[in-house]
């Protein structure tokens, strides 16, 4: 793909902005903290790396994280450790999350990639890194790539929530959160470096980062380097055009303890993903897939350039402190995402062949974001405990765009008229603004010996202000607020049993997208809706689990109703259905949704040697539609499951093994009108797969070498709404070496 007369840096100067952004970051977010510093104690947080809880036989840390609250303990929570990072052929982060229980990874290109949880997505999930929020109030209603943007080799832990998490968190956390936790400075002088390589798409990423510091001071840092060729699918597929993506990304770190229970971290993060295409609007996924090399899709041109991710924070921490709060922080920051899409369409009026069109778009949306959230836990008797806190996240959109002539390279700004003006826009009109505020106070108690009572609350309002154009129905200065709940009851057995129910609810206040957005979408293009209103809803969770020396098992059954179901519905402009010769579509409360399934997961010791480990999930929706009737909620995955033997080679040298996977779905053909629209989903539906593979690990000294073969019977298949088919048969290997 080429973006032609684009302004682009080059690649090095691309890192060289990027690195000297991370320092940028590094000095605003220490200013920062010194002025948090001024906030009196009894407002802050939690510690982040101390007061280790033990739940079952899964570890979590006692801080503001998903986990950490008691309220959530009830509900369905499952830890991914970076041990998955380095035993499984990861290319980008969702990939850390195939096979946990409930978690659907959806990639529409090889860079990019999702998940669904519970029947959501998008902006129906919470995404968090360290327990700042991801979520920005331009983040689309489908899958996005907001977890793409964090580089892999960073992260301790992911933390998964499935089921609502508003009563924490606030908007977005319907459908369930992903917590993302980086790693941290050893306290001792180390470095490590890692590099791997899989043949499906001849990727290799190669990172290094090392550690220093003593009692009191610690520092760390790291860099990745990610390249990767055209994806090669499997059975008669084969390799995909334009698949290939390149990216870059650094992280730092610095903690001082200080003195008593006090301690100060300044953390900085970034990523810079290149040559990304959205390879489903260049080929048509409408048909056989044996056939896509053949088809063309709706665009000559659609890239992502660029995909940046830069973000500071500031924490002072204090942990098992004297006086009213014996746990308190305040974390403060600035995050920055941006975005570039250029696009050129196919004309097709050429008697049936396929031209490019003459002109090609580009629009560019920067979203800057302020941050501060607190939080304290008052000194209470054993078996007690409250929490409270607040948070504050205030979006500013810098946007511009416009149409080139191929041919002669003339550009023309592309705007939107507000009275006698015209503002520059991309996605969004420059300047668009959205800032929420809210407070929660959860609390638990244990009742007796043998049950423990949750509850909490949660209070937010979500100020948007923006100038959507005369056309699109002028200034907007909308305000929402709402109160979440939830409630649970665990009851531990004997045997190790623990019986849990818990309810909650959700809630996603109308962003910026859903109120300003004129975006290309499958089908047609999305215009905006000013009288959209927010979707709430109500999640019930029954759960078991039982813990044991030989075995973890848990299981959970869920229905959720929401109301005020934000779906997109044929619309108009202006009195015609079509815009820019594109169909119109507009974000509305159709009505009402539910979605219910249940979830089960497993691990066991058969032996001294071997382990086996599974799981598997089903879910099912229905909705309101645009007819009055119902159809199935869009997006849905089908039945889908996992499990795994690995034997033990008992060898000297730490821990070696090898392990025999399997991994597949049922086919999906319960589809929504909007999933018939979407050039991701064949027509009548996604088939089922089944996929096998072998794994090994084996340490010398101080190298681990891991390598694995995938998909042994080279099977064709694609999972559920994803723009690109999987890898075909590969091999991989990923190399370690630390001190």
């Amino acid at each position: 793909m080429t973006i032609g007369a684009l302004p682009m840096l080059s690649e090095r100067r691309a890192y060289i902005q990027l690195m000297l952004c991370l320092v940028s970051c590094l000095r605003l977010t220490a200013l920062g903290a010194l002025t948090s510093l001024a906030v009196p104690s009894r407002v802050a947080g939690a510690q982040q790396d101390t007061a280790y809880r033990q739940l079952d036989t899964v570890t979590v840390t006692a801080t503001r994280t998903v986990t950490s609250s008691p309220l959530l303990e009830a509900a369905a929570v499952s830890i991914t450790g970076a041990d998955k990072l380095t035993s499984s052929p990861v290319r980008i982060l969702p990939d850390v999350l195939r096979e946990s229980p409930g978690v659907q990874v959806q990639q529409t290109n090889a860079g990019h990639g999702a998940v669904i949880l519970r029947g959501m997505t998008g902006n129906q999930v919470l995404v968090l890194v360290d327990g700042i929020r991801l979520n920005t109030a331009t983040v689309r209603d489908g899958p996005n790539q907001t977890l793409s943007l964090i580089d892999p080799e960073q992260i301790q832990r992911i933390e998964i929530i499935r089921g609502p998490g508003s009563a924490l968190y606030g908007s977005d956390a319907m459908g369930g959160v992903i917590n993302v936790v980086t790693k941290r400075p050893t306290g001792q002088p180390s470095a490590s470096a890692s590099l791997m390589y899989a043949s499906s798409d001849d990727g290799v990423r190669a990172h290094a980062e090392g550690s220093v510091g003593r009692q009191r001071v610690r520092a760390k840092a790291g860099a990745t380097v990610t390249r990767a060729s055209d994806l090669d699918a499997g059975g008669e597929i084969g390799v995909q055009r334009g698949t290939h993506y390149r990216s870059f990304a650094a992280d730092a770190m610095l903690s001082v303890a200080l003195r008593g229970c006090n301690s100060l971290s300044f953390s900085a993060q970034g990523s810079d993903l290149r040559d990304v295409s959205r390879y489903d609007r260049l080929v048509d996924f409408r048909f056989d897939a044996a056939l896509q090399s053949e088809l063309q899709g709706p665009d000559a041109e659609f890239e992502f350039e660029p995909q940046t991710h830069l973000m500071g924070t500031a924490r002072y921490d204090g942990a098992g402190c004297e006086g009213l709060f014996v746990r308190r922080g305040i974390a403060a920051g600035l995050s920055d995402q941006r975005e570039g899409r250029l696009q050129r369409s196919v004309d097709l009026s050429g008697g049936g062949n396929a031209f490019a069109a003459p002109t090609r778009q580009y629009q560019r949306d920067d979203t800057r974001t302020r941050f501060i959230t607190l939080y304290a836990e008052p000194g209470l008797p054993a078996g007690t405990s409250i929490r409270i806190g607040g948070d504050l996240y205030d979006d500013v959109v810098s946007s511009f765009g416009y149409e080139e002539m191929v041919a002669t390279g003339l550009r023309r700004p592309l705007g939107r008229v507000v009275g006698d003006d015209t503002i520059a826009a991309g996605r969004f009109p420059d300047g668009a603004r959205s800032t929420s505020v809210g407070v929660y106070a959860h609390g638990a108690r244990l009742v007796g010996s043998h049950v423990r009572l949750l509850g909490g609350v949660r209070a937010d309002r979500v100020h948007v202000l923006l100038r959507a154009g005369d056309d699109f129905g002028g200034d907007v200065d909308e305000a929402n607020g709402n109160f979440s709940g939830q409630a649970g009851i665990e009851t531990f057995l004997k045997g190790g049993f623990t019986v849990s129910a818990h309810a909650g609810q959700g809630f996603r206040a109308p962003n910026i997208y859903d109120l300003s957005t004129v975006s290309n979408v499958p089908g047609g293009i999305v215009l905006p809706n000013a009288s959209v209103r927010p979707e709430r809803s109500i999640t019930y969770n029954v759960a078991i689990r039982k813990a044991g020396h030989r075995a973890t098992i848990q299981a959970a059954v869920y229905a959720t109703r929401i109301t005020g179901f934000i779906d997109r519905l044929p619309g108009s402009y202006l009195g015609d259905t079509l815009f820019a010769g594109k169909r119109v579509f507009r974000a509305a409360n159709i009505g009402s949704a539910r979605i219910s399934g249940m979830e089960l997961a497993g691990e066991g010791t058969l032996s001294q040697r071997l382990t086996l480990r599974a799981q598997a999930f089903g879910t099912r929706g229905s909705q309101t539609a645009a007819s009055g009737g119902h159809e199935p909620v869009g997006r849905i995955p089908p039945i889908s499951g996992s499990v795994a033997l690995r034997r033990s080679l008992g060898m000297p040298n730490g821990a070696s093994w090898v392990e025999i996977g399997a991994r597949g779905a049922g086919s999906q053909s319960r589809l929504s009108s909007r999933d018939m629209r979407d050039s991701r989903i064949q027509q009548g539906g996604t088939p089922g797969y089944g996929i096998l593979g072998v794994r090994g690990s084996g340490s010398v000294s101080r190298m681990r070498v891991t390598a694995g073969a995938e998909n042994l019977f080279d099977h064709g298949y694609r999972e559920h709404g994803s723009g690109i088919d999987s890898p075909g048969r590969h091999v991989w290997f990923r190399v370690d070496l630390g001190s």
